[in-house]
């Protein structure tokens, strides 16, 4: 009831601010397929192969980047969005092997994306590729709130759609190179022609490379120092005026040191263990569009490769406790069938299929050290002692593999449709969406994991008698699979209100659903435990009848193997009521939302065992976000372009019981921040004919983001208020153009702003301390870069 007069208010200001009395025009001046984006006067192209609406007119939160904005505010791939849109965050962890997305406060570190990335319509399936060089992108396109309805699965946060340029809209040829402080180096080149009236070509490669920024002071060198080449081709055909083809490919490669974490005290990491992530990713697609007589048929075909190398020192320190090596090799098929309304009537809409299929296998072996074998040797001598034996257990070495290959297969398929009614009741400007889809998967897991070197020997202790050690097996071989089926049903309802040509409010109900699955991570956990009992049980089998020896534990707290692997799927339901205004002879744009999403079964990732077991996810009860954003354009010079862009979002557990006497219920969600910010200006000086420069182009942003709690229950080890407060960081450049050349000079995070990306809690097993460590923020950036562009 406390909403009721913000909900009355925000509703008088929409009627108040949509200069009543101003008539719809029968023709919008610009064409139905570009938005403008209030950016230097920018216009982009926009299509839709699903929507219903068009972009610029969507019932939903909507921002689009244009390719001046990507030069301008120096986003070089998904990550450098963050903050740039209100309420959208991705943290850097140290490695591309994880890119998590949060859109208001709705997101993941680990398991199933929350939100899904598209790439000229073709879907990714993990989040270790969502991380790749941006190349010559015509825009990006980033819908806030669930959008299940009509992209499935795992869009229950949003979706991002990036879309390339075009050989046959564009043509000419883009070279850069840039260099900076910290080895910075980075070169690219793409070529766009036609062959002929009606087919187009585009090639493009890219080479990136960096020598670190932080130490490890165990080998006196950088320990995240990167390496990223890649290339792709794009071709283009219009085979007649109402039939198009389109075929793409991109590959990246990524090689490199990761995961720069520290003691939180510390200014350098230290471990002695390898730790690098090297990456191959190909990305194919296929389109075909037909245009008919007042429909159109869309067809897209894609397909994914993926396969990494990952190593990491599980224990951050120079000890030989215990560390991994993940490699990673995935690929995914996909294709999608829609068939499209192409009127100007009122009625539209849009019918489809989807289905895929994903195979990912994942061999991870973990690696006991000496140093944790000597902690697991302590527990040995305690039992033994306890029970008053004369004999003692010893490890026969001082290394334990762990060993295991887990398979993934998922696939699935969806039916889906989205209608929308204009001049809804006879009433000028009022429309409704409805749209539902019918989405099915079924997903499992194949593993065969055990134990090597986990044997001991029993060395018997009786005064007068020399007996040799007996030999006692302990290493155990698990095997197996499991498998599980989902079916959801995905609705979405929205009204829309266009008061006049440039104000509008909508209000729309829509849900989604991020799959379930099993971890593999936590088999290192499970087969420890099985380790153990085999050890117990074989040991307890030579045990003289006269000893006493109490009743073995059950390992695993008497849970079978896959309810300890398995989560559920999470859903959601989001309510969203917002606007858009263009004032000021459209020299002024304006958005906002207000937002509210229930969330049931959410998933979160946890370190077991305070960090010596591996990351998992679980599922934690419900939780809500609930907020506000809003996106702020002002051109009001011709060469001078202003922008403020802020989100809220206050995400808690409404319901999450973690253990007994342990209850989470109205704590913060982890990791993700409740405020974004970014302001900026973008100011273009043109000198006259004649002079040295043709243009100077000057852009200064500021981007900020926190609160971020890091952990469940807001509080570190020793109960105080745990969270990385708000801050912000500054990147500016200034560039003089001259023809076809530019030479910039740009800097990133100016201030040298200080701020922890990542921070998390990890036991030192042989010690017994909690420690805590963190990713702290990248430093000052210096650079410069020379551009040649030619547009013909």
């Amino acid at each position: 009831m406390k909403q009721l007069p913000i909900l009355f208010i925000t509703l008088f200001c929409n009627i108040f601010i949509a200069l009543p009395g101003e008539k719809m025009p029968e023709k919008e001046k610009d064409p139905k397929d570009t938005v403008k984006v209030y950016y230097l006067d920018e216009v982009v192209v926009t299509s839709s192969v699903k929507e219903t609406n068009e972009l610029k007119n969507m019932p939903a939160a909507v921002s689009v980047v244009s390719p001046r904005q990507i030069h301008d505010m120096q986003i070089e791939s998904l990550p450098g969005l963050s903050a740039y849109i209100p309420n959208f965050f991705i943290p850097v962890y140290g490695s591309k092997v994880s890119t998590p997305i949060y859109i208001r406060g709705i997101g993941t570190r680990l398991g199933a994306q929350t939100v899904s990335l598209y790439v000229d319509n073709v879907p990714s399936f993990n989040p270790s590729a969502f991380d790749f060089e941006f190349q010559d992108i015509q825009r990006i396109e980033v819908l806030r709130g669930a959008q299940g309805t009509l992209y499935g699965r795992n869009a229950i946060g949003g979706i991002v759609n990036l879309y390339t340029l075009s050989p046959l809209s564009f043509q000419g040829t883009n070279l850069m190179v840039s260099g900076g402080n910290y080895g910075q180096f980075n070169a690219k080149g793409s070529v766009y022609g036609k062959l002929s009236d009606h087919f187009g070509i585009s090639v493009g490669a890219y080479y990136k490379r960096d020598d670190g920024y932080f130490m490890n002071s165990y080998t006196g060198k950088k320990v995240d120092d990167s390496e990223n080449a890649g290339g792709r081709v794009k071709l283009e055909w219009e085979v007649t005026p109402s039939f198009k083809a389109l075929l793409f490919g991109n590959y990246d490669y990524v090689s490199g040191g990761a995961f720069p974490y520290m003691h939180k005290d510390s200014t350098a990491s230290n471990f002695n263990e390898p730790s690098s992530y090297d990456r191959h990713l190909f990305t194919n697609g296929l389109s075909l569009d037909y245009t008919g007589n007042g429909y159109s048929i869309h067809s897209t075909t894609g397909f994914q490769y993926l396969k990494d190398d990952m190593k990491m020192d599980q224990d951050y320190s120079p000890k030989s406790v215990f560390s991994l090596n993940q490699k990673q090799s995935q690929y995914s098929v996909s294709q999608e069938v829609t068939v499209k309304s192409d009127n100007d009537g009122n009625y539209r809409w849009v019918v489809g299929a989807f289905g895929f299929y994903d195979h990912r296998k994942i061999d991870s072996p973990v690696a006991l050290k000496e140093d944790m074998v000597a902690v697991m040797q302590r527990p040995l001598d305690m039992l033994m002692k306890g029970l008053g034996a004369p004999l003692r257990l010893v490890y026969a070495g001082d290394r334990i593999d762990l060993p295991g290959v887990y398979t993934k297969p998922a696939r699935g398929a969806a039916l889906f449709h989205q209608s929308t009614l204009n001049n809804l009741f006879g009433v000028d400007g009022l429309s409704a969406t409805a749209g539902i889809r019918f989405d099915y998967e079924h997903t499992g897991l194949d593993y065969i994991t055990e134990s090597k070197g986990g044997n001991i020997n029993m060395e018997f202790q009786i005064p007068g008698m020399s007996m040799p050690p007996i030999f006692v097996k302990g290493d155990t071989l698990l095997k197996g699979n499991f498998s599980n089926d989902f079916w959801k049903i995905l609705p979405k309802f929205a009204l829309q209100y266009q008061m006049s040509p440039t104000s509008q409010i909508y209000l729309s109900a829509s849900k989604g659903y991020k799959t379930g699955g099993y971890n593999e991570q936590v088999f290192s956990d499970v087969l420890q435990d099985a380790l153990t009992e085999s050890l117990m049980r074989n040991v307890f089998k030579m045990i003289p009848p006269n000893i006493k020896v109490p009743e073995m534990p059950s390992m695993g707290g008497g849970s079978s193997i896959e309810d300890r692997l398995s989560y559920d799927p999470e859903t959601s339901w989001t309510y969203e009521l917002g606007g858009r205004y263009e004032m000021l002879n459209r020299k002024l744009s304006f958005t906002y939302a207000l937002f509210y999403s229930h969330v049931n079964d959410i998933q979160i990732t946890i370190l077991e065992d305070q960090g010596t077991s591996g990351r998992t996810v679980k599922n934690a009860g419900k939780s809500e976000s609930k907020g506000f954003e809003f996106s702020l354009k002002y051109v009001p010079l011709q060469n001078l372009s202003l922008y403020a862009d802020y989100g809220f979002a206050d995400a808690r557990f409404v319901d999450y019981e973690a253990a007994e006497d342990v209850d989470y219920s109205g704590n913060y969600i982890p990791f993700a921040p409740r405020h974004t910010l970014s302001v900026g200006a973008s100011y273009v000086h043109t000198f006259a004919r004649g002079s040295l420069i043709d243009r100077l182009v000057g852009n200064i942003q500021y981007a900020g983001v926190g609160k971020i709690y890091w952990t469940e229950s807001n509080e570190d080890y020793d109960g105080e208020e745990l969270y990385q407060p708000f801050y912000g960081v500054v990147n500016a450049s200034v560039s003089a153009e001259r023809g076809a050349f530019a030479l910039e000079f740009w800097g990133k995070n100016l201030f040298d702003a200080d701020y922890h990306s990542f921070y998390f809690e990890a036991s030192d097993m042989t010690t017994g301390a909690v420690n805590p460590f963190v990713q702290h923020g990248y430093p000052t950036r210096l650079g410069a870069t020379l551009r040649y562009t030619i547009n013909r």
